[in-house]
């Protein structure tokens, strides 16, 4: 019997965002290989079958809990049109941050995949990637050549590298660490950063 009467009354709906969020916990502390979906039943108060319903494996629960974990990284690092180019940089600099340093285990392969990283994580990271890329183009105002995504592709890889070493460097504080990443982004560009969005982007905001 569940020691949590009261999630028997959860829609499906919820019940699978239990079990995704209970075993992104686990993912984190115990790693993919380390996680147990009968722990992870237990702790959601449901039987082990029900967790293989929802989710047919351990890879698919992990894909669940990276297609979470990626979604709320690219909602949280958004551009705003209501902040200008750089606070928005700043802001996501700050946020990759904290969540890099938040995840840990299989979670963090979506942060700094490596080469036997889940393929799941692998491709996740990968589409992170492409959309970051694309609003580094349009928040720099940089014409989408292959030159272009190669060095703002490259600096992405200087955050990674930055959030991965961060823990080693205690005496570089958060905030001069996102100003070194800014600086670093400006000497890519060979240019500062926009105050503003394009008179495009600025035209939309004002007719909203």
């Amino acid at each position: 019997m569940s020691n949590h009467p009261e999630s028997a009354r959860l829609s499906p709906d919820r019940r699978r965002a239990q079990i995704i969020q209970i075993a992104a916990a686990h993912f984190s502390r115990d790693g993919v290989a380390g996680a147990s979906m009968s722990a992870i039943a237990r702790d959601a108060g449901v039987t082990r079958a029900l967790v293989y319903y929802y989710f047919p494996g351990k890879e698919r629960l992990l894909e669940a809990v990276l297609a979470r974990e990626a979604g709320r990284l690219l909602g949280e690092t958004a551009p705003d049109p209501a902040h200008s180019p750089r606070q928005n940089l700043e802001r996501a600099l700050k946020t990759y941050f904290a969540r890099f340093a938040q995840s840990s285990g299989g979670v963090r392969e979506l942060y700094s995949p490596t080469p036997a990283a889940a393929s799941a994580a692998a491709g996740l990271a990968a589409e992170n990637h492409a959309v970051q890329l694309d609003r580094l183009l349009a928040a720099t105002r940089s014409e989408g050549t292959e030159e272009n995504r190669l060095a703002l592709g490259a600096w992405l890889a200087f955050v990674e590298y930055a959030a991965r070493n961060m823990a080693d460097a205690p005496g570089v504080p958060e905030d001069r660490l996102v100003t070194l990443c800014a600086t670093a982004l400006e000497s890519v560009l060979g240019r500062p950063l926009p105050e503003d969005w394009p008179t495009e982007r600025a035209d939309r905001r004002s007719a909203s």
